[in-house]
């Protein structure tokens, strides 16, 4: 802020010991524009686990969960749409004591239809409304891309698309990456270990129903210890693609926390080409990840034995 040219604003610091409402109610959009030209958005957060590519970094089974890199997912955008997401931008700047700017619509740059939607905290759940849209409305395949436990809202959604014939695919990690099926150590993994099974049991009645649940894996980077056998990262991705017509790509999780409580973006592209696309990355994604099958008897056992999870109170999700 000291800096010529810069001007900072905070939104909602933690003075003090911080109450539910101040963990949650944050702004977890994360969102760049430049020259009114360009927009970045996704899940990235500003630190190298979002950044490191899986052949950047050297593991071994004594690596640190933090050295493992995360697998996450953006959109670069530019057209009409650049201006709503600056808009967005704007409208929370003003709110926390910055000056207004003026926004000058872009040009069409393509043939692509795109909608912004903004969630903003606990005024609305635009973002959840988004998501169960694109699956109440699919008639032939869901892809979803969710590393946190699904809100419940979602995971009756994705119930009920299974009962109509819709096959359902989902991408999930693992918040304490696994190597060979054991844990990496480092801060606070335990805890993050629980979080995996409480992700994972938000699925177990997905796969039960005949759902397709696909362990996100990495084995054999460069770099890599051979005695890591299969890697498990996390994965910090949002994404959503229907019928291969239509995708969505944000900020926004599908747990109770993003639905709610935080204020969100998602870009949603109605574009059969682009749609397709990204559904082949997502394939080629699971094709190399570990499927979890309801014949399973190891499933089986997690899945009983975390069974209990399920009722856990989504108000306590993070």
């Amino acid at each position: 802020a000291a800096r010529p040219g810069v001007e900072l604003r905070a939104l909602g610091p933690i003075t003090e010991l911080p109450s539910l409402t101040d963990l949650k109610q944050r702004d977890h959009r994360k969102l760049v524009v430049a020259d009114g030209q360009v927009a970045l958005l996704g899940g990235r957060n500003l630190s190298h686990e979002y950044y490191t590519a899986y052949d950047e970094v050297q593991l071994t089974p004594g690596s640190l969960w933090r050295q493992v890199p995360w697998l996450d997912a953006g959109a670069r955008v530019e057209g009409p749409a650049v201006a709503a997401l600056e808009a967005s931008f704007l409208e929370t700047w003003i709110e926390a004591g910055g000056g207004d700017f003026p926004i000058v619509p872009s040009p069409p740059a393509g043939t692509s239809a795109a909608r912004v939607v903004v969630h903003r905290g606990l005024r609305d759940a635009r973002t959840l409304e988004t998501y169960l849209e694109l699956i109440d409305t699919a008639r032939s395949h869901i892809h979803v891309v969710n590393g946190f436990p699904l809100v419940l809202e979602l995971q009756h959604a994705l119930l009920r698309a299974l009962g109509r014939g819709v096959r359902v695919r989902a991408l999930l990690g693992c918040p304490t990456p696994l190597h060979d099926g054991e844990p990496f150590a480092g801060p606070w993994a335990a805890t993050r270990t629980v979080a995996t099974e409480l992700v994972h049991s938000r699925m177990d009645p997905i796969i039960a129903a005949g759902g397709e649940g696909h362990l996100f894996a990495r084995r054999d980077e460069p770099g890599w210890a051979p005695e890591l056998g299969v890697v498990h990262p996390h994965v910090h991705a949002k994404a959503m693609s229907a019928d291969g017509l239509r995708c969505a790509v944000g900020s926004a999780n599908m747990d109770i926390t993003a639905s709610y409580w935080e204020s969100e973006l998602l870009l949603v592209v109605e574009d059969a080409a682009l749609a397709r696309g990204f559904e082949a990355k997502i394939d080629a994604l699971m094709a190399g990840s570990t499927l979890v099958s309801r014949e399973d008897p190891a499933w089986q056992q997690l899945a009983a034995r975390r069974a209990w999870m399920r009722h856990w109170p989504g108000v306590l999700s993070v």
